[in-house]
């Protein structure tokens, strides 16, 4: 995927990248280029059904790829993080909520850079005060960036961060009211749903 984010300051290309623009509450949220393709009336079906603990019929549909990423192939997704990172208050708290919804199928788990070889996936801080994205998430490299440059939405920051982890565990954008819905699907959540936690174990980690 190739899209490219103008505004008054900067342009914004990147390839191969997955983005959300959930830093912000959902009423100022900016339009997500990156659009569902599951259709409204399976978004409530499958939704139902995951918030019931049943199974989905297609969890094909909610992934990103057609296999999960190389580096998260045994179900822990190890990662590292940058030593200029400023929001670990929110980091550890989007960690442990996808660690609760994962039932223990799959999981998070942080190193140190000592202990870092080459599938630990980098979380870096990279502000871009006048941009549209907040988080982009790039699997094919192990990284995942954070761009807001400040916390004035606490919980919004912590869902940017865990829709960002989601997409590195091999979510794509899923349905409106869950964590991995783009930011076009209001309304979003900022905490892991059921329907999330579906994503990437149904069909992968069950």
């Amino acid at each position: 995927m190739r899209f490219t984010v103008k505004n008054s300051a900067a342009t914004i290309t990147a390839a191969t990248v997955l983005c959300g623009a959930v830093a912000a509450p959902a009423a100022h949220a900016a339009s997500d280029p990156v659009r569902s393709l599951i259709s409204p009336g399976t978004c409530t079906s499958i939704t139902a059904l995951a918030n019931d603990g049943k199974p989905v019929p297609d969890p094909s549909i909610l992934h990103d790829g057609d296999s999960v990423p190389a580096y998260f192939q045994d179900g822990v997704l190890d990662y590292k993080v940058a030593d200029n990172f400023p929001y670990r208050e929110q980091l550890d708290a989007a960690v442990a909520e996808w660690n609760e919804a994962l039932d223990g199928k799959a999981s998070l788990k942080e190193v140190q850079p000592s202990e870092a070889d080459e599938d630990t996936v980098a979380i870096l801080y990279k502000p871009e005060p006048n941009g549209y994205v907040q988080g982009a998430a790039y699997p094919d490299h192990k990284m995942l960036f954070i761009k807001t440059p400040n916390a004035q939405y606490p919980e919004a920051l912590q869902g940017t961060i865990a829709h960002e982890l989601g997409h590195m565990m091999g979510a794509g954008h899923s349905c409106a009211h869950a964590l991995m819905a783009g930011a076009n699907q209001n309304p979003i959540s900022y905490h892991v749903t059921p329907l999330d936690a579906v994503a990437i174990v149904q069909g992968q980690f069950d």
